[in-house]
């Protein structure tokens, strides 16, 4: 990957954090949200430093902000003060401080004695998000130059990863922890050998399903763990050689002033080739990773219809409710569709962070409903609506998040207009649990077609 090129990715993320940034210098969860989160700041706020860290422009002012957010919440908890209970999203104190006092120490802000009075509460025999917080409130006390934890940072859980996962706004996973730990791992001791059996763990189990099962949490702590412990292997190495149906495929050059001897291929249409052959050469200490990733548009298209623990269902209507078959007959230019979607829990417990995606064909517009564009229908019932986290409207789809209650149904009801006469793909309509994508559902999409007006233009 070009390096111009991935500085511009990372600078978009960068600035995408940053417009999310309250006057407090605490971050929000959502975009337009003015409430910051302490867990959510303290999420961003690393992010950021290793950003910086990285070479990456981040306004130091920035980061102060919210260390310095991140400082007044902690300072509140010594005093006994009331603090941010993010009652909005129920996480109370004991489960954003430990991450909010390592991201203070890694900002050389370290509230030592207080880490000290929380960490007293926790036993070695504990599991699961106690095991990560013990974790990360012994990192911040090494960071403060606390050192009488050390010998338990150097031996991370290496138990086997469970499918233990966590709906709730602090994000948790088995996986998860293991990736956080690696992170903190090797912010505090490099490439130090006893971190190579975490690191093995974690590549192992990233390597046991497709990255759409795995949760957004789950891959950022994963990867950017394994990216900063390769990042400390051999920067020199012998020659390699790629070859394709047995031709030697040259490598990319290397951008200007670039400080590595790392290679990289780029490979159109590589599936089509009988043989792939990469020589390596052996290395006397650390590893060579080789990291693969393709892209493309898998024919025939097959998707799975159903649900696990949620069900969505897709109707058009008219503006008096009357149903239609947007897949029956053709439609006009011009023409107004009201589509109702309906999803229900089907679980007998509370799914947070529900992502709910419709993708509409081609030659439909969405009536934007923050513009107050979208008509207005007698038949829709204002309590069967589904109080909505947040929502994104995009030029392809309408995205939109939320909580359900255990066996709750609710409905989402937008407008499309006919815009664009042609035959059109009709994606299905699915939903999941963004932290859990074992809990999802789909209903199936089809085709449209859109008359135009030709017959009228001939003789």
């Amino acid at each position: 990957m070009a390096k111009d090129k991935l500085e511009d990715m990372v600078m978009s993320g960068v600035n995408r954090l940053l417009a999310m940034q309250t006057p407090s210098g605490g971050f929000g969860v959502w975009p337009g949200e003015t409430q910051p989160v302490p867990w959510g700041t303290a999420y961003v706020t690393h992010t950021l430093i290793d950003a910086q860290r990285q070479g990456f422009t981040v306004p130091q002012e920035k980061i102060d902000a919210a260390v310095s957010y991140l400082e007044g919440e902690l300072t509140k908890l010594e005093r006994g003060e009331s603090v941010s209970n993010e009652f909005k999203y129920g996480l109370t104190p004991s489960q954003w401080e430990p991450y909010v006092h390592f991201v203070a120490a890694l900002a050389g802000k370290p509230h030592k004695a207080r880490a000290l009075k929380v960490i007293e509460g926790y036993k070695l025999n504990e599991t699961g998000e106690r095991v990560e917080q013990r974790y990360l409130l012994a990192a911040a006390l090494y960071l403060a130059g606390d050192r009488r934890y050390e010998a338990e940072l150097k031996k991370p859980d290496l138990s086997a990863v469970t499918d233990q996962r966590s709906w709730g706004w602090d994000y948790y996973s088995d996986l998860r922890r293991r990736g956080m730990a690696l992170n903190v791992f090797q912010d505090l001791f490099k490439n130090d050998p006893a971190g190579e059996p975490l690191a093995q763990l974690v590549a192992d189990n990233l390597r046991k399903q497709q990255s759409e099962w795995f949760s957004t949490q789950e891959l950022s702590w994963g990867v950017s763990g394994l990216g900063k412990r390769v990042a400390g292997q051999p920067s020199a190495f012998g020659s390699t050689a790629l070859t394709a149906n047995g031709k030697a495929i040259p490598p990319a050059p290397q951008p200007k002033g670039a400080k590595t001897s790392d290679k990289s291929w780029a490979l159109a249409r590589a599936s089509e080739y009988k043989t792939l052959t990469l020589e390596a050469p052996k290395v006397d200490q650390g590893h060579l990773y080789l990291m693969l990733s393709s892209q493309g548009v898998r024919q025939g298209g097959d998707y799975k219809l159903g649900g696990e623990g949620l069900s969505v269902d897709r109707h058009y209507r008219t503006i008096d409710g009357q149903e239609i078959g947007l897949t029956a007959g053709s439609h006009k230019l011009g023409d107004l569709v009201f589509v109702e979607l309906t999803i229900k829990n089907t679980r007998h417990e509370r799914i947070t962070n529900i992502a709910l995606v419709d993708r509409f064909p081609a030659g439909w517009e969405i009536e934007n409903p923050r513009l107050g564009r979208g008509v207005q229908a007698t038949w829709v019932n204002a309590e069967e609506q589904w109080p909505l986290d947040y929502m994104n409207v995009r030029d392809d789809r309408l995205e939109v998040f939320g909580s359900l209650d255990a066996g709750q149904e609710k409905t989402v009801v937008y407008t499309l207009r006919a815009v664009t006469a042609g035959k059109f793909t009709i994606p299905p309509v699915e939903a999941e649990a963004m932290y859990d994508p074992r809990v999802w559902a789909r209903d199936e999409g089809g085709t449209v077609v859109i008359a135009g007006p030709w017959k009228e233009n001939l003789l």
